[in-house]
């Protein structure tokens, strides 16, 4: 027994261990001090600590009362943060950043000055609006609005509004911003001085988006609303017009990379700025603001160079559309306009480029009817022949070729033979069974002519 007493007793001194007695009379020795690896991995930790700029959870604490102290005196407001002025009365104000552009300042692949070269009857083609016809760069108003939501009504604010405008020899920016609701009085007031200006109002979606939110909103401060009677170049429509074949996503942002040449560095997605404000009025933290404000800014900038870009590609005979799908939708835009000249024109140049497929066979019947309507019969029949020819199962070319040959050069056997070649190769499809009833009827009624014909009897009827 005395032998397990003694191994007990020397493995207790080894493990450094304490009987019972001894801790309840105190008797506890300092801890070891840590030596060897464990001192080794302390060092490494806090080396590493030091390099890689890591806090401790403590450090964190202190850090965020810090900032929350800088906040509670006002270090962080969006004055503090963003170059910029107060303007309005001294109890309310709104915050008011002001820029000016060079002229040779570029927005991708433009220089801003090229927007005063901009034509009048290039920017009512592409919004398809003759009141466009005056349009002047020099007192057009370029504007877009940031807001707290999609929505519209009276409970949407537009606490971001921006205006842009031809100033001298340079292109100046007013980004007028709300620091709380309070401040959209004096705002309002300032756009309205602005407004007072205006020739033209361009937007992007600003029909039916921002201008009915501003209305809202004057009429809700009781201001008149200057930009209701103003002419509108509203560019999502022309966009549409021109480039929604090729890309089917026509937001500013992807023309601004498709078209524009266009690449943003320290954006903010579109759908995160409405909170980022509702943000900033609980905490008065303007840091997050620095993305919106180039958001916005860099809205404004590519309408600009947009409007710039779309009349330099119809000066130049619509050559500017290098992509198929977009010289087809000029031809489209002409014909829609009713400028079938024009439509025969960039049809022809697009038929000799050599491009096949649906595309090419709806050129060919834009230019068949657009000799048609300047009753250019002749071109119109060979326009039809080959489409024909081209797309022998395209039954509304047979039908057009078959009312030509009726009345323009009444071969009346010719005419009948197409229709019932047309109706024997009809597929059986909904739109085809449509076609193939007004073949019948207009065989029907070729065939009665010749019976009259035969007989003696007046063909024309």
């Amino acid at each position: 027994m005395s032998d397990m007493k003694d191994k007990l007793k020397a493995l207790t001194e080894k493990l450094g261990l304490k009987t019972g007695a001894e801790v309840a009379q105190g008797k506890i020795a300092k801890p070891p001090v840590a030596s060897g690896p464990v001192t080794d991995s302390r060092e490494m930790l806090r080396d590493l600590t030091a390099r890689l700029n890591l806090r401790t959870g403590s450090q964190w604490v202190a850090q965020h009362e810090e900032v929350q102290a800088r906040r509670e005196a006002g270090e962080f407001e969006v004055d503090k943060i963003i170059p910029g002025e107060l303007l309005g009365g001294e109890e309310c104000r709104f915050f008011l950043v002001r820029r000016d552009f060079p002229l040779e300042h570029r927005q991708g692949n433009l220089e801003l000055g090229e927007a005063l070269q901009a034509s009048s009857k290039h920017v009512a083609l592409s919004a398809a609006d003759p009141d466009l016809l005056d349009f002047d760069p020099r007192t057009a108003l370029f504007m877009d609005t940031e807001t707290t939501g999609l929505a519209g009504g009276t409970g949407t604010v537009a606490f971001l509004v921006g205006v842009g405008y031809f100033a001298g020899d340079c292109f100046r920016l007013d980004q007028c911003f709300m620091r709380d609701y309070d401040d959209e009085g004096p705002m309002l007031a300032f756009l309205d001085e602005r407004f007072r200006e205006c020739g033209t109002v361009v937007g992007y979606n600003s029909k039916c988006f921002d201008l009915p939110l501003l209305r809202t909103r004057f009429i809700q401060n009781r201001l008149p609303f200057r930009l209701e009677a103003r002419p509108h170049y509203d560019l999502v429509h022309a966009a549409r017009r021109f480039w929604k074949r090729r890309l089917s996503d026509c937001s500013l942002g992807n023309i601004e990379r498709e078209v524009l040449g266009i690449r943003r560095h320290g954006d903010v997605p579109g759908y995160l700025i409405p909170q980022l404000w509702l943000d900033y009025l609980n905490s008065r933290d303007a840091r997050p603001l620095e993305s919106v404000f180039y958001h916005h800014r860099m809205d404004i900038l590519s309408l600009v160079a947009l409007t710039a870009w779309l009349s330099q590609c119809l000066e130049s005979t619509g050559s500017g559309f290098e992509h198929t799908e977009d010289q087809l939708s000029l031809v489209r835009v002409h014909f829609n306009q009713k400028n079938y000249v024009e439509v025969v024109r960039h049809a022809r140049t697009y038929l000799e480029s050599g491009s096949g497929g649906p595309l090419r066979r709806e050129c060919l019947e834009m230019l068949g009817l657009a000799h048609k309507r300047l009753q250019e019969f002749p071109a119109m029949q060979e326009t039809l022949e080959l489409q024909v020819q081209e797309f022998p199962s395209d039954l509304s070319a047979r039908l057009e070729l078959a009312k030509l040959h009726e009345h323009r050069t009444r071969n009346l056997f010719e005419a009948e033979r197409i229709c019932a070649e047309a109706i024997s190769q009809a597929g059986n499809t909904r739109e085809a069974n449509l076609l193939v009833e007004a073949l019948h009827r207009r065989l029907e009624r070729i065939q009665k002519k010749l019976r009259r014909a035969g007989t003696g009897e007046c063909a024309d009827d």
